[in-house]
């Protein structure tokens, strides 16, 4: 099932602080961010729970899939080592 980097808004603090102990949310960061209106965070998180989120009444901005995105990643990577100089023969 993909995972998806999402933005989770929410009414208040204590609300922030239920997305961990409560929902076991795995957040980006280590605080939340306030707007004018609500609170937010960065979090990774799948389909399922990304539901379960909207249905507790949170916010939730679904961004890019994060394993694709890996992956297309991992393929501009180089192969072998860069530093290595050639020894002459």
């Amino acid at each position: 099932m993909p995972r998806y980097h999402i933005i989770i808004t929410g009414r208040d603090a204590e609300a922030m602080l239920d997305l961990v102990r409560v929902h076991k949310i795995n957040v980006l960061d280590h605080g939340q961010r306030r707007t004018q209106a609500a609170f937010l965070v960065h979090a990774i998180a799948d389909e399922t729970d990304i539901q379960r989120l909207k249905d507790a009444g949170y916010e939730v901005e679904q961004r890019e899939d994060v394993d694709q995105t890996g992956k297309a990643r991992q393929e501009e990577v180089g192969v072998g080592n860069r530093y290595l100089k050639e020894r002459p023969r």
